[in-house]
């Protein structure tokens, strides 16, 4: 089952000891995901994030894999981006995806095709009923990637916009 595999991708799902790796640089973190890692993966918010998601598992195991999942080419095994949700299922089956791509992978369809199996992963999950996203009102690319998955609008502020699909099984 894990990784999911697509088209082009490999989806690996983060177990706490490949996130430490990863945090500490540890270059043992290529080895464990059998890929290479560009030097500027991690991105700058990934790794502000990093901390919260190891203390997340420390104190709930049960949280893997609702976290982050590296996206991974296939056809040269190489660190694309990094993709997950922002926690488990909330008491009314929604979780909220996030999603980040190298600038060299942009415009290529990669972040769909990644989006596309981690959404029908989730929703093959016990009582996952939505998927939720947002993203800023100047991020033109994100926004066609939402489209592109099906989602539609449910909101705005004045810098977000707030998206949503639905399970429909």
């Amino acid at each position: 089952m894990l990784p999911l595999r697509t088209d082009r991708l490999l989806l690996y799902p983060c177990r706490l000891p490949l996130l430490t790796e990863i945090y500490l640089q540890n270059p043992h973190a290529a080895v464990s995901l059998q890929a290479v890692i560009p030097p500027e993966w991690p991105q700058p918010e990934l790794k502000e994030q990093l901390p919260h998601f190891i203390e997340q598992l420390q104190h709930d195991p049960g949280s893997f894999p609702w976290m982050l999942w590296i996206i991974v080419s296939q056809a040269d095994n190489t660190v694309l981006g990094d993709i997950g949700f922002k926690g488990r299922p909330d008491p009314e089956g929604m979780v909220e995806i996030g999603y980040a791509l190298l600038p060299a992978y942009r415009r290529q369809g990669f972040m769909q095709e990644a989006a596309t199996a981690l959404i029908n992963w989730a929703f093959g999950q016990p009582h996952v009923e939505k998927v939720v996203a947002e993203c800023h009102v100047t991020n033109i690319a994100s926004m066609r990637v939402l489209q592109k998955l099906g989602m539609r609008e449910t909101g705005r502020s004045p810098e977000m916009i707030y998206w949503q699909i639905l399970n429909n099984v």
